[in-house]
C-alpha cells in the first residue's frame, strides 16, 4: 500500500508538472516569442514602438552558441573594457504575434562595443524613421590606438536596411589608456538617445578625456539633429567638470517642452541619481532634481542607470541604490517636471537582489515597472503598476517567462496602454512579451 501511495503521489506530481508545462507553452506561443535567431548568442535588447504601432527591437549578437568560449576566471568586481559584437534588428507589425527575420545593423564584423550596462539605443520618430545609436569599436588615426566612438544609423524602410554610419564624436587627440587600460585610448560610451515630440533627435554620451584617475567623473556630451537624423550638430558640453559617473549609462525622456537626462552624479556626499534639463532642444542643459534617496558614498562606478518615464508634468524615476537601508531598487516621483522628487518606495523588499528597472508611463499617467530580481526561484522578471500617478505601487508579480534566468528587461508602451517587454533569457536568447494596461485589470474587475 505504501508503494502504491508513493507511485500515485509521484504520478500526480509528474502529471501536474506536465499540465503546467503545457499551460506555459500555450501562453508562450500566444504571447511570448523568441525574436533572436536560434543557435545565436543574443543579449542586451532594447525596444521602441513607432507611431504606426509597430514594435522594433535591437540586441547585441555575440556569435554562434556552439562557439561560446569557456568563462574566464575573474576576481570579484573585475571586468573588461573590451567588447566586439554585432547589432541585430527585428520588427513586428501585428502586435508581437510574428517577427521579421533579424537584420544586422552594422557592416563590419564586431563593430559594436556593447554590454548589458552600455546598451545600444533605438527610437522611432514621428515620421516613422528608425534611429539607432550605439558605441562602436574604432581607431584613432592621430594616436594610432583603439578607441570607442559614438555612432548612429537610421532606417527609412521599416528596418529592412540601415544607412551608412555617422560617427558623432570629434576626433580623439588625447590618450587616456592610463585610465581605461587594455589598449583603449578613449571611450565615447555609456550613452543614450531620444526623439522629442517634434522629431528632434538628441544623442548623449560620456567623455573621459579630462578624468584625473579611475575614481574621477566624466563629462556628458550631447549632439542634436533637427533633420530627422540626416545630420547632427557638433559636440555640445551638457555637463562638465568631471561630475558624471563614467560607467552608469545615461538616459533620456521628454516632456511636452523639455528634454530630461538622467545620470549618476558625483556629489560631495555620494554618487547619486540626478536629472538635468534642456528647454532649448538639447543645445544647453541645467541642473534639475536629485532623487530623494539617501546618499551612496561609493568611490567606484556602480554601473546603475537612472530610469525615467514622463507623463505631463509628472516624472517617474527608478534606480538601484546602495545608499538606502536596505539597498535595492527604489521608485520615486516628481510632480513639478523633475525639479524635486519625493515619496520614495522600495520596489521589491522580499527579493535578495532587485535591479535593472525598465519604466513606462502612458498618456494618462499609468505606470508599469519591470525589473529582474533574485529570489528562491533564481533571477526572474517581476512587474508592478501604479494607477495613482506613482503614489503607490502594486505588489510585485512575476512575469511569465521560459524556465531559467530572465534578466535585463527593456520596455515600451503602446497607444492602448499595454506594455511590450523584451529581455535576455538564459542561454543568451532575446524574448518579447506583452503586458496589459493597468487599466485593463481595473475594468475587468
Amino acid at each position: 500500500m505504501r508503494y502504491r501511495n508513493s507511485f500515485a503521489s509521484r504520478f500526480l506530481s509528474v502529471f501536474g508538472v506536465i499540465l503546467a508545462l503545457l499551460a506555459f507553452n500555450a501562453t508562450a506561443s500566444a504571447e511570448t516569442l523568441r525574436v533572436s535567431e536560434e543557435g545565436r548568442r543574443a543579449i542586451s535588447p532594447e525596444i521602441a514602438i513607432g507611431p504606426d504601432g509597430a514594435i522594433n527591437v535591437i540586441w547585441l549578437d555575440k556569435g554562434l552558441t556552439a562557439d561560446r568560449p569557456p568563462p574566464k576566471p575573474r576576481k570579484p568586481g573585475e571586468h573588461s573594457h573590451l567588447s566586439s559584437t554585432d547589432l541585430y534588428f527585428a520588427r513586428s507589425e501585428d502586435g508581437g504575434k510574428s517577427w521579421s527575420k533579424p537584420v544586422r545593423v552594422n557592416d563590419a564584423d564586431g563593430e559594436v562595443w556593447g554590454f548589458s550596462v552600455s546598451k545600444p539605443r533605438i527610437e522611432v520618430g514621428p515620421a516613422g524613421t528608425i534611429h539607432v545609436f550605439y558605441p562602436a569599436n574604432d581607431r584613432s588615426a592621430d594616436l594610432d590606438k583603439d578607441i570607442v566612438s559614438a555612432r548612429y544609423r537610421r532606417s527609412t524602410d521599416n528596418g529592412k536596411s540601415f544607412s551608412a554610419p555617422i560617427t558623432m564624436n570629434r576626433p580623439v587627440l588625447k590618450d587616456r589608456e592610463d585610465v581605461l587600460g587594455e589598449g583603449l585610448a578613449a571611450t565615447n560610451s555609456f550613452g543614450t538617445m531620444g526623439v522629442a515630440p517634434d522629431g528632434t533627435v538628441i544623442a548623449a554620451w560620456q567623455n573621459v578625456s579630462t578624468m584625473r584617475d579611475s575614481a574621477d567623473g566624466a563629462d556628458a556630451i550631447v549632439v542634436v539633429s533637427t533633420d530627422d537624423g540626416k545630420s547632427f550638430s557638433e559636440e555640445i558640453m551638457a555637463v562638465k567638470g568631471n561630475r558624471v559617473c563614467p560607467c552608469c549609462q545615461l538616459t533620456l525622456a521628454f516632456s511636452k517642452d523639455a528634454a530630461l537626462m538622467g545620470m549618476r552624479y558625483l556629489f560631495e556626499d555620494g554618487r547619486d541619481s540626478q536629472l538635468v534639463r534642456s528647454t532649448d532642444g538639447g543645445r544647453s542643459f541645467d541642473m534639475a532634481g536629485r532623487l530623494d534617496l539617501d546618499p551612496w558614498p561609493i568611490d567606484g562606478c556602480p554601473l546603475k542607470p537612472t530610469e525615467m518615464a514622463v507623463s505631463g508634468d509628472v516624472v517617474y524615476a527608478a534606480t538601484y541604490t546602495g545608499g538606502e537601508d536596505p539597498a535595492g531598487l527604489y521608485f520615486t516621483v516628481s510632480t513639478d517636471g523633475g525639479n524635486t522628487f519625493s515619496g520614495k518606495q522600495q520596489v521589491h523588499a522580499a527579493a535578495a537582489i532587485a535591479d535593472a528597472p525598465a519604466l513606462t508611463a502612458d498618456s494618462s499617467g499609468n505606470v508599469r515597472l519591470v525589473w529582474h530580481a533574485k529570489t528562491d526561484a533564481g533571477r526572474r522578471l517581476y512587474t508592478s503598476t501604479s494607477t495613482d500617478q506613482g503614489k503607490s505601487l502594486s505588489a510585485p508579480v512575476e512575469v511569465a517567462t521560459p524556465a531559467g534566468k530572465s534578466m535585463h528587461p527593456a520596455s515600451a508602451v503602446a497607444a492602448d496602454g499595454s506594455v511590450y517587454v523584451t529581455w535576455e533569457q538564459e542561454n543568451e536568447e532575446v524574448f518579447v512579451t506583452k503586458l496589459p494596461s493597468p487599466l485593463a485589470k481595473l475594468s475587468s474587475r
